[in-house]
């Protein structure tokens, strides 16, 4: 068993080349706490940051693709995935893809990070995932997945997303 991937996955550490790479906004990976609402001194990418947070404060996200974190079924997945595996709504219309899923002892299930539509994101909402055939209950069949919180559970230590999120905010200040 691969430990530091399980707490990577589980933390929602992210992955670079895998989970992100350099077109990628710390808005859709979970990252805007990251970025200072209120930050006077000037810093790289501050007014694009900026007029980012505002559309998404608008609810006109500028991005079509966001990162969530997600459970899914099938068999338990203990090896590392050479490919993306894709999400599909619930109605099988490919929508999304897998980028770093692990079977989580702690949790009795399937975790993920995964990419979808922002209009889809919502904690809660259902989907569908293509895995291969080696992690397939039955081969060709998707399994059932949901958009779930990340990290995945409580921390015993919290970071700053966590205690941020707590207070109901999405900054650092």
């Amino acid at each position: 068993m691969l430990l530091p991937i399980i707490r990577r996955i589980a933390a929602g550490i992210l992955s670079w080349g895998q989970d992100l790479d350099h077109e990628t906004s710390p808005f859709q990976v979970n990252l805007a706490y990251q970025v200072p609402r209120n930050k006077e001194a000037d810093y790289i990418g501050k007014e694009a940051l900026e007029k980012q947070r505002a559309m998404i404060d608008e609810g006109t996200p500028p991005f079509k693709m966001r990162m969530v974190g997600i459970t899914l079924g099938g068999k338990e997945i203990t090896d590392y995935a050479p490919d993306f595996w894709l999400v599909a709504d619930t109605d099988g219309n490919d929508m999304g893809y897998v980028t770093s899923p692990w079977w989580s002892p702690e949790l009795g299930t399937n975790i993920a990070l995964a990419w979808v539509p922002w209009a889809s994101s919502d904690i809660g909402t259902k989907l569908l995932v293509k895995l291969p055939d080696e992690f397939s209950v039955s081969p060709g069949v998707p399994v059932d997945g949901e958009i779930v919180d990340v990290p995945f559970r409580e921390s015993v230590n919290p970071n700053k997303r966590e205690v941020q999120s707590a207070k109901g905010l999405d900054f650092a200040d």
